[in-house]
């Protein structure tokens, strides 16, 4: 008979709640810390905190060694300076490319935007503390910042004109959310874009756990494993399918807001718009 496999680690992972909802977004990546686990010998257990947390209370408590011990969030030199960054973009860039989650009946009105200048005059909706909120503004954008919950719900009720989000984020939201914000639909003109990504982040003393992820993508790149699951993936699938980024109306912007060492992330990590 043959023996289980054995495994070099078990990891107990606590990730930040990011909503009170069944949170589906974190799907594609719980299957990513599985595969980079699988890819080194290791396994772990995932679950979300019992709180939820916005973005600075959840990097706080990583921080600090409390309630959470990974994190994935947009990079941000800030963020850098008091933990463990793994700088390899969990979803190919495609948090940096922004589609807008509007009220159905301002379709028209977006689709007479096709600059910069003519989006600064309406408001954007982001999260407390969000990377998003300082490379919107930096470009001349208005915005407004809320909870990511309410922000629906300010969206929904003209509190603010749209609510940009990641491109494999804003359909499943709105989808989601469809009985009780029925006038929400994802814009279908425009495209925000920016350097950015979602990357893991730990504790600067868990310095096992960060290696242990950190070679396990990058395993997963060299073998083709990534690519498997991203392409197999529905939810990042679907949101490509409905999207359709390479046919929109591109606006591109800055981002300060990256380290040095984040902008010299390989190019074999970020999605292309022509793929």
């Amino acid at each position: 008979m043959a023996s289980p496999p054995a495994f070099a680690e078990h990891f107990k992972i606590v990730y930040p709640r990011a909503s009170n909802r069944v949170d589906g977004r974190a799907e594609f990546v719980k299957a990513l810390i599985q595969l980079a686990m699988s890819e080194t010998h290791s396994d772990c257990t995932i679950e979300p905190s019992r709180d939820v947390m916005e973005r600075s209370r959840a990097l706080r408590e990583l921080a600090e060694g409390k309630t959470v011990n990974l994190h994935w969030a947009s990079m941000s030199a800030r963020d850098e300076a008091n933990l463990r960054p793994i700088r390899i973009p969990l979803y190919r860039g495609l948090i940096g490319l922004r589609v807008f989650i509007i009220r159905k009946d301002r379709q028209p009105e977006f689709d007479r935007i096709d600059d910069l200048d003519q989006l600064k005059t309406l408001t954007a909706g982001q999260g407390f503390s969000w990377v998003d909120v300082g490379i919107l503004k930096n470009a001349g954008l208005k915005v407004e910042t809320s909870t990511y919950d309410l922000l629906f719900n300010m969206t929904e009720a003209g509190r603010v004109d749209y609510f940009p989000r990641g491109l494999v984020e804003a359909d499943a939201e709105v989808a989601d959310r469809r009985a009780a914000d029925p006038d929400l639909v994802v814009e279908d003109h425009l495209l925000l874009a920016y350097r950015s990504d979602f990357i893991f982040y730990t504790n600067k003393q868990n310095e096992r756990l960060a290696e242990t992820l950190e070679k396990g993508l990058a395993a997963a790149y060299e073998d083709g494993s990534y690519m498997r699951l991203f392409n197999s993936d529905p939810y990042v699938q679907n949101a490509l399918a409905v999207t359709e980024p390479a046919r929109r109306k591109i606006i591109w912007l800055p981002n300060p807001y990256l380290s040095a060492a984040d902008r010299q992330i390989p190019d074999k990590y970020w999605m292309s718009l022509s793929e």
